[in-house]
């Protein structure tokens, strides 16, 4: 059965943006923090040391690039205890080239991360949520499941941090996936808003887990 972020072979023929199913969420206050295209040199850091102050850990959605070009904070990452997700080696959308080179792209992130720091990602996150039933089969046969969100909180577009603040905790639920993203071109209020919505969340009683650990397969 389909959990709220699991996209599988037979049930991922939506091609749109950003879609998560859901259903089956769990009745435990529970939410996932999940940081796309990173690492960055500035501003990861900055939200790492955020999330080691309150305890948490998150899911971070790394491109190739920039893991081979920051390798030292994809090992402070695994370090700090995060999980590791692969959103491809160059942040391509998969469903817009040719199926080859989505597995090559898929592959290079792989190959990257085993051959550099001995970890295999078990969770692929398209870029731009773009994805089709024949990438889902795909990575399905490599071992990952296809995961997106439930809350984007837009923070690529420069949103202020108030907005992005209002976005999360007016919205939140049970088992909830939060996108946010740790390289951004130009200004980013991500940490910024985190320093509200986490300490917010927990007086709510929501506990901050890693995706994985949102699956129970971890």
């Amino acid at each position: 059965m389909l959990c709220a972020f699991l996209c599988v072979p037979g049930d991922c023929a939506f091609e749109g943006y950003g879609h998560v199913f859901a259903k089956n969420r769990d009745r435990i206050k529970k939410v996932a923090l999940t940081f796309d295209d990173g690492p960055h040199p500035v501003k990861t850091p900055e939200i790492l040391e955020l999330l080691s102050d309150y305890g948490i850990h998150a899911t971070f959605f790394v491109t190739g690039d920039n893991a081979s070009r920051y390798p030292e904070i994809i090992q402070q990452e695994i370090d700090g205890g995060h999980e590791i997700g692969n959103h491809t080696y160059s942040h391509v959308f998969l469903k817009k080239v040719p199926f080859e080179t989505a597995e090559s792209e898929i592959c290079a992130l792989d190959d990257l991360m085993l051959e550099n720091f001995e970890y295999k990602p078990k969770l692929l996150r398209p870029p731009g949520g773009l994805y089709n039933d024949r990438i889902c089969r795909y990575a399905n046969d490599l071992g990952y499941e296809v995961v997106l969100w439930s809350i984007d909180t837009k923070d690529w577009a420069h949103t202020p941090a108030s907005e992005i603040t209002d976005t999360v905790i007016n919205n939140v639920k049970n088992g909830d996936i939060i996108l946010c993203h740790d390289f951004v071109g130009g200004a980013s209020y991500t940490a910024a808003a985190l320093r509200t919505v986490i300490p917010k969340l927990l007086d709510m009683g929501f506990e901050f887990v890693t995706v994985s650990e949102l699956r129970g397969t971890e």
